[in-house]
């Protein structure tokens, strides 16, 4: 079935297809991200919605936090998750995406674990 897909999204699902370690070509399609813990930063109709349900499509479980509320993309639901903050979920993701568009941002990195894969999708740096 055929469909528009956001072509930020797209890219970033393109980037992390090609980053080792992320996706596993060895899974069939709709698992490749299977046992993956990945944080979207920025819950925007562009970018960062869109992306954690294709993320989350792939197999990932999928926190998608934005500025007053974190949400849990996992088996094609979407489940609140209060007891969750920004950095217990950049803690566990072995992902994190961020897309906040504004410069006072900053993702703090001694929340980011070894080897793990940051994607920044906003104009300035926020990391």
């Amino acid at each position: 079935q055929k469909c528009l897909l956001p072509c930020t999204a797209l890219s970033v699902v393109k980037i992390l297809e090609q980053c080792p370690g992320c996706y596993d070509a060895n899974k069939p399609v709709g698992r490749k991200l299977e046992g993956k813990v990945i944080t979207v930063i920025n819950r925007s109709e562009i970018v960062g919605r869109p992306l954690a349900a294709m993320l989350a499509n792939d197999g990932a479980i999928v926190y998608s936090v934005d500025i007053n509320s974190i949400y849990k993309f996992t088996g094609g639901r979407l489940h609140p998750c209060p007891e969750e903050t920004p950095e217990s979920c950049v803690r566990k993701s072995s992902v994190i995406v961020t897309g906040v568009p504004t410069k006072a941002y900053r993702l703090p990195t001694e929340w980011i674990q070894p080897n793990s894969t940051v994607v920044n999708v906003a104009s300035p740096m926020s990391w």
